[in-house]
This record gives C-alpha cells, sequence and structure tokens, in this order.
C-alpha cells in the first residue's frame, strides 16, 4: 500500500462516515458551550452598552482588553486576542510544544482532561469502525465498543504521557546546554540554527511517541490486546518495522492540516463583525473548520487502520476491498 492509497483510503473512510462525524461534532458542541456559554456573559457584562460598544465595531480594543484582564477571573483570564480566527490553533500549538498545557486555568484543564477521557472513550468505536468499514453507524454498537476499550486506553494515555514527560525534559534539558554551549557564540545566526534543529528533534520525537502509541491502539482493537504495555511495544515494533508508511501518513496529512490551516486563517473573519449576518457567518466558517479537523483526525484513524491491516492481514484486505 502507497503512502498516497493510505491517505485516500483514510480520508474516504472519514467521509463515509457522516453519521459519525455528526455525533462527533455534536460531542465537540456539547462540551464548548458551557465555557462559551460563561464567556459570552462575561463579555456582554464587561462592554454593555457603554461607548466600548462602538469601538469593538470597528476592530479589536486594546485599551478595554487591557481593563477587563485586569479584573478577569476564572475561565476570563484565558481570553485573549489570539483565539480568534487561527490564533487558537496557534496556542494549543505551542502550549504542546512547551509542554505547558497544563499550567493554564485549572478549571479549563479539568474540562480539557474530562474530554480527553471523552475521546478516549470513543476511540474504541471509532477504531472498530474503520476496522470494519463496510457496516452501517449504530450508535448503540459505537458506544458499546468505546465502553470495552475505554480503560485499556485509559492505561495507554498514561504510558503515553510518561513519555510525553520524558521527552519534554529532554527538551528542557537540550535547550539549556544550547544556551550554555552557544553562550560565546557572536554570530547571532548560528545560535538560531542550534535552536531551530532542537526544536525539529523535539517536534520529531513528540510525534514519535503518538504515532507508536496510535498504532498500539489500533493492535489492542484488531488484536483484543489486553495488555497495553505488550499493546504499545507491538506499536513501536510496527513503526519501526514500517517507518516510510506510518511517517509518510502522518506526515502527509499534517501537510494536508497546515493547508487547512492556511485556508482558515485567510477567509476566518475577524473581531468586527457586528451585525447578525456576520456573526452567524463567522460561526459557520468556524464549525465548517471544526468539522474539517474531525474529517482530518478521522482520516488519521483510518490511514494507519489501512496501513495496518494491510501489513498484518494483506489477505484479508485484499478480500475486504474487492466485497466493497
Amino acid at each position: 500500500m502507497s503512502i498516497a492509497k493510505a491517505i485516500s483510503t483514510g480520508i474516504s473512510r472519514a467521509v463515509g462516515s457522516s453519521k459519525l462525524l455528526l455525533w462527533l461534532w455534536l460531542v465537540n458542541f456539547a462540551v464548548a458551550l458551557p465555557v462559551a456559554w460563561v464567556m459570552s456573559e462575561s463579555l456582554r457584562n464587561s462592554i454593555g452598552a457603554s461607548l466600548v460598544q462602538e469601538k469593538l465595531r470597528s476592530g479589536f480594543d486594546m485599551g478595554w482588553f487591557g481593563e477587563f484582564q485586569a479584573s478577569a477571573k476564572g475561565v476570563e483570564t484565558t481570553f485573549t486576542p489570539t483565539v480568534l480566527g487561527a490564533g487558537a490553533f496557534y496556542n494549543n500549538l505551542e502550549g504542546w510544544f512547551g509542554g505547558e498545557l497544563f499550567k493554564g486555568f485549572p478549571g479549563l484543564v479539568g474540562l480539557g482532561i474530562l474530554y480527553a477521557l471523552l475521546w478516549a472513550f470513543m476511540l474504541g468505536g471509532i477504531l472498530d469502525r474503520f476496522w470494519k468499514p463496510e457496516g452501517r453507524f449504530v450508535l448503540s454498537h459505537f458506544l458499546g465498543n468505546g465502553g470495552k476499550y475505554f480503560f485499556r486506553f485509559v492505561r495507554l494515555a498514561v504510558l503515553s504521557g510518561a513519555l510525553y514527560y520524558v521527552v519534554y525534559l529532554f527538551a528542557g534539558w537540550l535547550l539549556r546546554g544550547i544556551e550554555t554551549w552557544t553562550r560565546d557564540v557572536t554570530v547571532e545566526q548560528t545560535v538560531f540554527l542550534y535552536v531551530l534543529a532542537a526544536a525539529a528533534l523535539v517536534v520529531f520525537l513528540l510525534c514519535f511517541v503518538n504515532v507508536v502509541f496510535d498504532y498500539a491502539k489500533i493492535a489492542t482493537v484488531v488484536e483484543s490486546r489486553r495488555s497495553m504495555l505488550l499493546a504499545a511495544i507491538r506499536g513501536l515494533g510496527f513503526v519501526l518495522s514500517n517507518p516510510g508508511k506510518t511517517f509518510g501518513l502522518y506526515f502527509g496529512l499534517g501537510l494536508l492540516g497546515v493547508l487547512l490551516l492556511a485556508l482558515y486563517a485567510w477567509v476566518a473573519p475577524g473581531a468586527a463583525e457586528s451585525t447578525s449576518v456576520g456573526v452567524l457567518v463567522a460561526f459557520a466558517v468556524g464549525q465548517a473548520y471544526l468539522m474539517a479537523k474531525l474529517v482530518l483526525r478521522l482520516s488519521f484513524f483510518g490511514g494507519e487502520m489501512a496501513i495496518y491491516d494491510f501489513v498484518a492481514h494483506p489477505a484479508g484486505v485484499a478480500s475486504s476491498e474487492s466485497g466493497a
């Protein structure tokens, strides 16, 4: 199976699962709604019918923002200009790279952990769906598989979390070392290249852990594994045995994600939308981007499942494709 074939298979499985996509969108919407409601009420009370309202119609008012942040409490402290458009993605990416995802507002961190547990619950149903893509989506069957694999995936999350922590410790040691080693270097470009190489290495290690545990989850479902340590070892062995296919798919779909983000950054409305139609358009564009991200996320699992099934059970793949 070529990388292009795996990517196209993953995308077709994701796009073809319309009911699954709708269910995942509803779950995301339900998780985000309470925080969005609290934030909207806080902003409404802060802006009210003041003259600031008129200024915000023409753009973001940093004067008002400074006053808002000075009195902000709880989830209000997470509101920054970067939540608009593609800025939220860059915030999350920076937090993921720097290991600071758990250093924000505790309530939001708790919500993130809850969402991660919810996703771990749904992942069993998602992987089972892509392992047997010919059947129709049945919510009760989907939820049943979610419950079946939930605690196994939580154990995998603990294992992967420990490895992420090791990578972050290594990153801190490496960056501190570069600062020490280049203390007497007078060429700024040289220091920049050292830091860039270190950042690339850290990102690769984080991605490596991600890919390994993706295939560990797939092995858990396909082979009904109960030992998550052995599943993790199986995922590691599979990635090391098939580096071209596994990383080709991962970075190929990652490139599509970058292009999707660039498109969203180009078309996303800014902060100056003040009419009802403008607000609705901004909401629709944001939700369309969220749906596209869900398609991309499912494409990763669909493509990885196709590669795993092709390598481990080539005869089974051939028969399933001929039957489809």
